[in-house]
């Protein structure tokens, strides 16, 4: 479901994407949780159920990224992200549905409880890891990927970090105008709290609040360091997404302030930094699966949450509606994953196999 092309056809013909998702997700009120946390209205965007066999926000931007790749007539995709991303399992499922072979470039992370079965799920469904030793080092490592790639290096199509291109965050853009029209009978949300690392998540909601002029702020809460997010690459981001809707379709404004409605908050990131639990972030995860049996993991949603919590205890949300956007992928891993042959990884995963 395209409710943003709906709106602007326009966009049908000039950014055509794949239907990889089962849209809307639903919008789930939290009246357990809410009620824990003395709020008038809190509600659940339920975005770890966009699609199948795997959810969580990626898909939403695979839709139009892996569409470019099609018209570029690739065969291979390239991206990028921590040993344990969840953007770069997602790439690879979906890629491989389009009969596109993977190739992931991977960065050292903390070992977490997730790590071991997401490379599991990489050796079933044959991503090729690279090692990645650096943030600066991974862009040399895909260009080295696509000299070598088989069928030539324009065959191979780059998958930013994230998905956080202006074409992925078009994605979110939409997810805003598919709430907008599940909110036709009940009242906007004041805040949307949403976990925030390559940002096209965040940006592409507060963009696209603003085109459909609801009255709601977006409060980004940094999960990544610098110079992943940065405040300076969130405002570029905005505005170049802004202007390439807007060069597709004039009907569709400019802005000047990307944060009119978008805040970044990076108090709920944690000294130790990226995949690193948080005391707050393991109270959150335990107080979302007590109230609402819903599990949550502590490299991003549960930093999301706890700054809901956070606010919600200090009385900043007293009066207010409340929405958490969750962006983690909630169906389970294939059941046969333990029993998977781990041997014929690469050398750089094997310590976080266990």
């Amino acid at each position: 479901m395209n409710t943003l092309a709906a709106r602007y056809p326009k966009l049908l013909l000039e950014l055509p994407f794949l239907t990889l998702t089962s849209l809307p997700t639903p919008l789930d009120r939290a009246e357990n949780l809410g009620e824990d946390l003395g709020l008038e209205a809190l509600w659940i965007k339920r975005d770890d159920l966009t699609g199948q066999p795997y959810g969580g926000n990626k898909v939403r931007k695979l839709e139009y990224l892996l569409s470019e790749a099609g018209q570029r007539e690739c065969d291979a995709v390239v991206t990028f992200g921590a040993i344990g991303s969840n953007h770069v399992l997602a790439t690879a499922i979906y890629a491989q549905r389009l009969g596109l072979e993977c190739y992931g470039v991977l960065t050292d992370q903390p070992v977490t409880p997730y790590v071991a079965q997401t490379l599991r799920y990489h050796a079933v469904i044959g991503t090729r890891l690279v090692h990645g030793k650096s943030y600066s080092g991974v862009l040399d490592a895909a260009e080295q990927i696509a000299r070598d790639h088989a069928t030539g290096p324009d065959k191979v199509f780059q998958v930013p970090w994230g998905g956080s291109s202006w074409r992925g965050t078009v994605g979110f853009v939409n997810a805003a105008f598919e709430l907008a029209d599940q909110l036709k009978h009940a009242e906007a949300p004041d805040r949307i709290y949403v976990a925030c690392g390559t940002m096209g998540t965040a940006v592409g909601l507060a963009l696209g609040l603003r085109i459909a002029q609801l009255p709601t702020e977006v409060v980004a809460v940094q999960v990544a360091p610098a110079p992943v997010t940065a405040e300076t690459h969130m405002r570029h981001l905005f505005e170049e997404t802004n202007r390439e809707l807007h060069a597709i379709d004039d009907a569709i404004p400019l802005f000047d302030d990307p944060f009119a409605n978008l805040t970044l908050r990076s108090e709920f990131l944690g000294a130790a930094g990226y995949a690193e639990p948080t005391p707050e972030c393991r109270e959150a995860c335990a107080l979302m699966e007590g109230t609402e049996s819903l599990h949550l993991d502590t490299t991003y949603t549960g930093k999301g949450l706890a700054a809901l919590i956070h606010d919600a205890r200090a009385g900043k949300l007293t009066g207010q509606h409340a929405l958490f956007w969750n962006t983690y992928n909630s169906h389970p891993y294939p059941k046969t994953l333990n029993k998977v042959d781990t041997s014929g990884l690469p050398e750089f995963v094997q310590p976080y196999l266990g």
